[in-house]
C-alpha cells in the first residue's frame, strides 16, 4: 500500500507542526477533516487547498463548497484582458494523487469563517507499507492553535417591576370579633334586664347618713402644771384685786422692805 506523508506548519505559531499520513486515493475532503481533527477544530465554514510551486506561489485551488468566481485573465489570441467565470474543483471530488506533480509537492491550506488560519503543506515522504492501517491519520504533532475568544453577551436585566402597595390585612382583634356575628340575641333575657334597670331607677339612690361631728373647744388645750401667758395674767389680776384690800399701803411697804431680794428670802 502506497502512503503519502505530509508535514504541516504554521508560520505564525512557533513550534507548531503536524505529520499526517494519507492514501493517494483519498480525497482532499478526507485531508481536510484530518487537519481539523489534529488541531481540535470541529467546524469550518469555508476552506481551500492551493497547489503551489516551490516558493508557495498559488497555482490551482480546490474548494470545500461549490463556488463560481469571476477572474480577469489575459487572452493571448485576442491580446486583451477578459473576465471569465471560473468554477473550482471540489474537495470531495478531487483525489490527492491527481494533483501531485512533484515528489516534494507543496500546498497551502487556508480556512476561513469564525477563525482564520493558513498552513504550509509539503510532501516529504512517499513509501509502501504492507501493514493495513486506517488512513488518514496524524502520527506526530507539536504546538496548539490559540483558542478563539468568545464574544461576551451582555446580560439583559429584567425591568424593575412596578412597586406594589402592601396589602392591608384586617386587625387580628377585628377578625376575632367577627365570630360573634353569628350569635343570636335572647329577647326574653334582654327584656328582663331592662325591667331590672327600671326598678332600680324608680327606687332611687338611698340618702347618705350624716357624718358625726365633734365639738372642739376653741380654748387651747393645756396639760397639768403648764403655765400659759393667759393664766399668768389672770393671777396678776387676782393679786392686784387683793392689793386694794390693804388700807395702809405704807405699812405694807415697811413690812416688805426687810427683804434683800436674795433667792433665799423666797424660800
Amino acid at each position: 500500500m502506497l502512503i503519502y506523508r505530509f508535514r504541516i506548519t504554521n508560520d505564525t505559531i512557533d513550534g507548531f507542526f503536524r505529520e499526517i499520513e494519507i492514501h493517494p486515493n483519498n480525497t482532499f475532503l478526507d485531508f481536510h477533516h484530518a487537519i481539523l481533527e489534529s488541531v481540535d477544530i470541529h467546524l469550518c465554514e469555508q476552506a481551500s487547498f492551493f497547489i503551489t510551486d516551490k516558493k508557495f506561489k498559488r497555482e490551482k485551488e480546490i474548494t470545500l463548497k461549490n463556488e463560481k468566481r469571476k477572474e480577469r485573465k489575459y487572452d493571448e489570441d485576442l491580446d486583451i484582458v477578459v473576465t471569465e467565470t471560473v468554477v473550482y474543483p471540489l474537495m470531495k471530488a478531487s483525489k490527492i494523487k491527481s494533483f501531485i506533480e512533484d515528489p516534494h509537492q507543496r500546498m497551502i491550506y487556508e480556512m476561513n469563517g469564525k477563525v482564520h488560519h493558513l498552513f504550509h503543506i509539503e510532501l516529504y515522504r512517499i513509501y509502501r507499507s504492507e501493514e493495513m492501517v486506517s488512513l488518514p491519520r496524524c502520527i506526530r504533532q507539536s504546538g496548539e492553535l490559540p483558542k478563539p475568544v468568545e464574544p461576551t453577551v451582555p446580560v439583559q436585566t429584567a425591568p424593575a417591576s412596578p412597586r406594589q402597595s402592601p396589602v392591608h390585612k384586617p386587625m387580628r382583634d377585628i377578625v376575632a370579633l367577627e365570630k360573634f356575628n353569628d350569635l343570636v340575641e335572647d329577647e326574653q333575657e334582654l327584656k328582663a334586664i331592662e325591667n331590672n334597670l327600671e326598678e332600680i331607677l324608680e327606687a332611687g339612690v338611698p340618702a347618705a347618713e350624716p357624718e358625726e361631728t365633734m365639738n372642739i373647744s376653741e380654748e387651747p388645750y393645756t396639760y397639768e402644771g403648764q403655765h400659759t401667758e393667759t393664766a399668768h395674767d389672770e393671777e396678776e389680776e387676782v393679786q392686784m384685786d387683793h392689793l386694794e384690800d390693804y388700807d395702809d399701803i405704807e405699812s405694807l411697804d415697811r413690812r416688805l422692805s426687810g427683804y434683800d431680794r436674795d433667792s433665799d428670802d423666797f424660800a
